[in-house]
């Protein structure tokens, strides 16, 4: 396994690790762990169905953004595949041929490869050191922009490593390709100093760190232009409430598997994350992206 310089592999396994079985008695059918799209679902609907439409909205929004179209039979990456939703939901749908899944958790890894998805790779491997054989037709990411630089950066040195990222992808890519981003984002505070983010880096998600709106921007100009920006707080609210309510409702079986301070700690984090989005502290952008033919010579 390849290492990465945003957050350590040891960090994402300390997180995503702690047990397949725990996220799935929260976490929809697609083991979805990133924020739905709940366009048009009643909130009076309950979440044992409501969850996975909006999951299923999502990760068709994705494929969307990145061109890969119903039947498309498209090449496709997916950076941070995770527990391999997007790439099942491509797959059934006809829209990749060929898929490459990457990520650093040997848990999620095994998980995807246990699938048996046709046609679909998944590597224990960093965006840094993938090297495919050959150009992909789009690349999707959702919910693994916040690893890709780590907390004690500078600004200078975010936007550095965000923008080898999207040098990467402009490599890996066709001329004339898609890509789609889905990620959390500072919004109404500067930094992640106060109680809830000293909390999350401790104890949830060490490593990690949010960017902000004008470091992706700066990041990818460079190598993409931006189609399609959309920007969504109460996505993650909604989404979050609904993984708090199905975990309380499996707190006996969470028990079993993390123990009485394992399902506290995860219960405070959702509830948490849930009050920072509702307050604006916090947002989330999905973002669709066209390669540019060459990089742009821009002033430093």
């Amino acid at each position: 396994m390849t290492t990465t310089t945003g957050t350590p592999a040891a960090d994402i396994e300390f997180h995503y690790d702690l047990g397949n079985d725990f996220y799935a008695l929260w976490l929809d059918e697609t083991l979805s762990y990133s924020a739905a799209v709940w366009d048009g679902i009643a909130r009076d609907e309950p979440d044992t169905t409501a969850l996975p439409r909006a999951q299923r909205a999502k990760l068709a929004l994705h494929l969307d953004l990145a061109g890969a179209a119903p039947g498309a039979g498209l090449r496709l990456l997916d950076v941070g595949c995770g527990w391999g939703g997007l790439l099942a939901h491509a797959v059934a749908g006809r829209r990749v041929a060929e898929a490459t899944g990457l990520t650093l958790s040997r848990a999620q890894h095994a998980h995807v490869t246990g699938l048996g998805l046709p046609g679909v790779e998944v590597r224990l491997e960093s965006w840094e050191a993938h090297r495919p054989e050959r150009p992909y037709d789009a690349v999707v990411s959702v919910g693994a922009f916040e690893h890709f630089a780590t907390a004690g950066l500078s600004r200078p040195e975010r936007v550095a490593a965000y923008r080898a990222y999207f040098e990467h992808c402009h490599g890996w890519l066709r001329p004339g390709a898609r890509m789609s981003l889905q990620t959390i984002a500072y919004d109404g505070v500067a930094g992640g100093d106060g109680p809830v983010g000293s909390f999350v880096a401790a104890d949830v998600f060490p490593g990690a760190v949010l960017p902000r709106l004008d470091e992706i921007a700066t990041a990818c100009d460079p190598y993409f232009s931006v189609a399609v920006l959309r920007a969504s707080a109460e996505d993650y609210s909604r989404t979050l409430g609904a993984w708090s309510a199905r975990l309380l409702r499996a707190r006996a079986e969470a028990q079993a598997l993390v123990g009485e301070d394992g399902f506290r700690r995860y219960r405070r984090y959702l509830r948490a994350c849930e009050v920072t989005f509702l307050r604006g502290a916090a947002t989330l952008y999905r973002f669709g992206f066209v390669r540019r033919d060459e990089p742009l010579r821009l002033p430093v």
